[in-house]
């Protein structure tokens, strides 16, 4: 089964979201004053906001309107579509061996970004702690609510970059950026900053994830890198372009960095085999078929049950599936 997807906006603290507007041709209802800049693409994982919960928020509808959940079963990571106006907060998310001990959950968010055409020209983003950055700084950084972003390594991104981040990781992605995001299926985080910078206010559950503020710094991982050193582990250049691949196929996130979910680029001729394992494509740009199902830029789709895909028409997609451990 190939089925193009329901849009599927969810709020966030953040401003954002035009670029998504832009490349999907849906636009978001924020009537109730609150952003959506983000699409969670084929999800079968539901959002928390800290206040003012909505019942089912973040799980994703087949264009026929029935639920990703009920149609293909429990994805084992989820997709989504970022667009940031401003600096997100920074963040750090649970490790699987965190999340299972104090959260209640099977799964942590270790996650990825691949950037996208229309991210902007002076964007980058915020990763792992800079020498010198004790926990005992970082406490007393939070608790004064200053230097906070001084403590991070600022990584200039472009069009076909790739940054992947492990749990526990101290991150923020920056103002301008449009992306993918493959990520472990929860919404689980602790968060260093109490408003983001346009002055909406964190909610107080959403900045220690239910862990209480004094066990919430055991999510961070206190590892202190180089820029040099954390770009070398983490980040990986592209030219920009999405397609012009000479084998129309291209890894761009392998087990070199982890074994829990795998992101492909197609261009015309390109096949990937699943092994029928689930899997989401997003259309980078182009039009074409896949498998046969007619497809261009901007649509997001879902695939199950297919032993393999393949790629045909001008422009590429960006394709996400589970490693080895993730199915």
């Amino acid at each position: 089964m190939i089925a193009h997807l329901r849009t599927n906006r969810v709020r966030r603290t953040y401003l954002g979201g035009g670029r998504i507007d832009a490349f999907t041709g849906s636009v978001a209802d924020c009537s109730d004053g609150v952003p959506r800049p983000e699409d969670w693409l084929a999800s079968t994982t539901t959002a928390f906001n800290g206040t003012h919960e909505i019942a089912g928020e973040g799980l994703g509808r087949l264009a026929d309107g029935r639920l990703v959940a009920e149609t293909v079963g429990s994805l084992p990571f989820l997709v989504k579509l970022l667009d940031s106006d401003e600096r997100l907060v920074i963040q750090a998310h649970p490790t699987v061996p965190f999340a299972k001990a104090f959260m209640d959950s099977s799964v942590g968010k270790t996650e990825c970004w691949y950037f996208l055409p229309g991210t902007a020209a002076d964007a980058c983003v915020y990763l792992g702690f800079r020498p010198g950055v004790t926990e005992s700084a970082w406490r007393t950084a939070f608790a004064e609510q200053k230097g906070l972003l001084d403590c991070l390594n600022r990584v200039p991104v472009k069009p076909g970059d790739f940054v992947f981040v492990d749990g526990g990781v101290p991150h923020a992605i920056g103002g301008g950026c449009f992306l993918v995001e493959l990520q472990e299926p929860s919404d689980l985080m602790v968060v260093a900053e109490r408003q983001t910078p346009s002055g909406r206010a964190i909610p107080e559950a959403k900045i220690h994830g239910g862990l209480g503020e004094e066990r919430m710094f055991a999510v961070y991982d206190y590892r202190t890198w180089t820029r040099d050193a954390i770009c070398a582990r983490y980040v990986r250049t592209g030219d920009g372009r999405d397609g012009n691949i000479a084998s129309g196929a291209r890894q761009i996130l392998g087990r070199d960095l982890t074994d829990k979910f795998e992101m492909w680029q197609l261009a015309s001729g390109g096949r990937m085999a699943l092994g029928d394992r689930p899997a989401v494509a997003v259309v980078t740009d182009g039009a074409g078929a896949l498998n046969g199902v007619p497809v261009r830029k901007g649509d997001r789709l879902v695939i199950s049950d297919e032993a393999d895909v393949s790629y045909t028409g001008d422009g590429a997609l960006v394709l996400c599936l589970p490693g080895a451990a993730g199915f």
